[in-house]
């Protein structure tokens, strides 16, 4: 149903925190699909591979996509449509300020790099500007193929529902007869990723919960997400949205003052999964999870759990921001 254009070298490691592990009493395990894709990789990836699909069935030439000038969606987008041989253009949020200058570095610098076009617009004028450059490239004639802010699609989520079987089998080599997590905590934006491993999960039990920690939206807005993309995925198939959707953990308490918002707790994960176990998360996405799943174990008195944690990836947004760092490291 869904045609895969490769893009990752798959499976993505799976591999046992020993150092946090011990810190925190259970056993904490990382999913490495910030290693997906095209260097630096990440998550945006896996669901690029299936739509990539959707665009060679019917012949597409240009991808449009939108996101924030830190988006690492919008990074892999460019770089898959570069490997592609297809034009591209990114549509992304404009500065509050209109005399506020964008960062010169991060996945902004990339996107230059790639050589991909951008527009500028403010946040609420994205989806308008998206559908106007595609119809102006219909005219012109173009095949454009629009792809919606974190690759939210149906060809998008079937990335993660085949995820969830490669995790699966990989469990087997450290959970042995156990077969399964007993939590699986991920970043959730848009709500593609956690609603494919829902799915995943339903098909082939990788672990007895999915755990979502929001990044943006608030609990409601989150779960109608992910819930509308359980619907979408699942009306072409034998299985009940409903059913599925009875699992959906998303929990938003650890937003803390914002998307995109760089709080000191958020650099004490990074520099702790830095220090412990060489593994860099960044401070918008994954060090927001990870923070979450620390404190979860905490706040539940968690212990001798089989715990595995998806890094998503966003290196260039980790060093985007690397100055956020220096009262922290200097001198220690």
């Amino acid at each position: 149903m869904y045609t895969r254009v490769k893009l990752c070298d798959l499976p993505t490691p799976l591999e046992y925190l020993a150092n946090i592990s011990r810190i925190y009493d259970n056993n904490i395990y990382i999913k490495r699909d910030d290693l997906a894709g095209p260097e630096p990789g990440g998550n945006k990836a896996r669901k690029l591979e299936y739509i990539l699909g959707e665009v060679r069935k019917k012949g597409a030439n240009h991808l449009i996509t939108c996101g924030s000038v830190f988006s690492n969606h919008c990074r892999l987008t460019a770089m898959a449509a570069v490997r592609e041989g297809l034009d591209c253009t990114l549509v992304l949020n404009r500065p509050a300020a209109d005399s506020e200058a964008i960062d010169f570095s991060g996945n902004y610098f990339l996107y230059n790099l790639l050589g991909v076009n951008i527009e500028l617009v403010d946040k609420s004028e994205r989806d308008e500007k998206m559908e106007q450059l595609e119809q102006k490239l219909k005219d012109q004639g173009e095949k454009p193929h629009l792809i919606p802010a974190g690759g939210y699609s149906k060809a998008g989520i079937h990335g993660y529902v085949e995820a969830a079987a490669e995790i699966k089998a990989q469990s087997k080599d450290y959970l042995g007869e156990k077969g399964k997590f007993d939590l699986l905590f991920l970043a959730t934006g848009t709500g593609t990723t956690q609603a494919g491993l829902l799915i995943g999960n339903y098909l082939h039990k990788c672990s007895e919960a999915i755990v979502g920690i929001s990044v943006e939206p608030g609990k409601e807005e989150g779960e109608n997400k992910i819930k509308e993309s359980l619907k979408e995925y699942c009306q072409d198939l034998d299985l009940s949205a409903l059913e599925i959707s009875h699992d959906l953990l998303l929990l938003d308490e650890y937003i803390g003052a914002g998307y995109g918002i760089i709080e000191d707790d958020l650099l004490e994960v990074i520099s702790l999964m830095a220090r412990e176990e060489a593994i860099l998360l960044d401070p918008v996405y994954s060090a927001k999870a990870f923070a979450g799943l620390l404190s979860f174990i905490e706040e539940k008195n968690l212990h001798n759990q089989d715990i595995l944690f998806l890094h998503t990836g966003g290196l260039p947004i980790l060093l985007n921001n690397s100055t956020n760092f220096q009262d922290l490291l200097v001198g220690n």
